[in-house]
């Protein structure tokens, strides 16, 4: 767990609070650019919740699990709740404005995927590539005070949806310092992804 400033900040998942199988991937978290344009869910969907291509960040942890080989971020971006509100509609918006996403000769499908009810804004899309197999990113966004919480599980096996429900669920919680336990209430979804 790490801060854009290298402090630890202690309101970011933990090892502890993942499924087993988890380590800390420091090493995984590249480099954070600032002063780089936001990027745009429509033109590159995974790099939305990546901390190479994200400004603004001001804290962020990333995980791997060693059995699957699925890579975790939490992020959080300190831009404001009107920033927040603004990714949250935009990744409610990408699987119609952009159900399919080219990154050179590579295809993405974007597709909508329920979110928990985290009591606040939030949005949540399943990309895949059109490889064999395919890779699959889980990408939750929600805002949270003035500030935005992207949280992405992405790896060839996939985290699942109750999975990423419970994850996205204990971030909430953890941001909000509550104590007592979460429970899982997904939004109606007409696919169950």
């Amino acid at each position: 767990m790490t801060s854009a400033v290298g402090r630890p900040e202690p309101a970011l998942l933990s090892v502890a609070d993942l499924p087993p199988g988890y380590e800390s991937a420091d090493d995984w978290s590249g480099v954070v650019r600032p002063g780089e344009p936001d990027p745009d869910v429509c033109v590159d969907p995974v790099a939305v919740g990546s901390v190479v291509n994200r400004p603004a960040i001001s804290s962020y942890a990333s995980f791997f699990d060693k059995r699957s080989g699925i890579l975790l971020y939490e992020i959080v971006l300190g831009d404001g709740p009107a920033k927040a509100r603004s990714l949250v509609a935009d990744v409610a918006a990408a699987p119609r404005r952009c159900p399919v996403v080219r990154l050179g000769e590579l295809a993405l499908s974007v597709e909508r995927m329920s979110v928990p009810d985290l009591g606040v804004r939030a949005s949540g899309v399943l990309v895949k590539t059109a490889t064999v197999p395919p890779t699959r990113t889980r990408l939750v966004v929600f805002a949270a005070g003035r500030s935005t919480v992207v949280v992405m599980a992405v790896g060839v096996a996939d985290v699942g949806l109750h999975a990423m429900h419970t994850i996205a669920l204990t971030a909430a919680r953890k941001l909000a310092n509550r104590k007592q336990p979460v429970t899982i209430r997904a939004m109606p979804d007409m696919d169950g992804t």
